[in-house]
């Protein structure tokens, strides 16, 4: 008698995790480079499903023009280098990128990009190639002040999400390898561009409703259980 409710209750904590993750999903469909959650289930022995972990998607969103030369996309493979608050380095796809005060080239949240670079303040344009290189124009010269370097993984979907659009590596994705844009198992570098979020809002809102379904359905489970439970031990007494 317990078993099914048992099944119930699984279910009803997996169709929670996958409305909450799915809500992640739209919150974040229009942040850049922002890589979409995907819930993974595995039967119980004792009968129903579990979540066992989420995942991201690394599939590429599509690029959009902005025309400012430090939004930058990784069309391909590959994600950018930063610091972390803790002081380590993180990787992300979202190249939102500025100069700080001092015209070193940071990201949205102040971190800075790997291997540093630094721009001089009094530049009067900066150009970004397909190969990472980054010149900088004072006056009448025009002169290289750094290169990018990006970062992938046997196994992106290993990464672990860090918070802020940030990914730290992990067992599971192995150690990061470095390269230069453009070269073999590395994506090019796209100046004026920003990648949008891989979020399908259909998709999404496909599976808000199966859960939703799945969640009510666990619940008139649970109920029918409890009536019947309820019968017998008043048949009993």
């Amino acid at each position: 008698m317990l078993g099914p409710i048992f099944s119930a209750l699984s279910g009803l904590k997996n169709t929670s995790q996958r409305l909450q993750n799915s809500a992640n999903n739209v919150a974040n469909i229009n942040t850049a480079g922002f890589k979409k959650g995907d819930v993974n289930s595995v039967d119980n022995k004792s009968g129903g499903t579990r979540v066992n972990d989420i995942s991201r998607s690394h599939t590429q969103g599509s690029l959009i023009p902005t025309g400012n030369p430090l939004d930058l996309a990784i069309d391909g493979d590959g994600f950018f280098q930063v610091t972390n608050p803790n002081g380590g380095t993180s990787f992300t796809r979202s190249g939102s990128f500025k100069q700080d005060g001092e015209g070193n080239i940071v990201d949205a949240s102040g971190n800075a990009l790997l291997p540093a670079i630094n721009v001089p303040g009094n530049n009067t344009g900066i150009r970004v190639e397909s190969n990472g290189q980054i010149s900088s124009h004072v006056g009448q010269q025009t002169k290289v002040v750094g290169q990018l370097q990006l970062a992938n993984f046997q196994k992106p979907s290993g990464l672990t999400a860090a918070g802020g659009n940030l990914f730290n590596e992990s067992a599971s994705s192995g150690a990061p390898e470095t390269g230069t844009p453009g070269a073999v198992g590395f994506g090019t570098v796209r100046s004026g561009f920003l990648e949008e979020s891989n979020v399908d809002i259909t998709e999404e809102i496909v599976d808000q409703i199966v859960s939703k379904v799945a969640f009510k359905a666990n619940i008139n489970v649970i109920k029918a259980n409890n009536e019947m439970l309820g019968s017998i031990l008043d048949i009993k007494s």
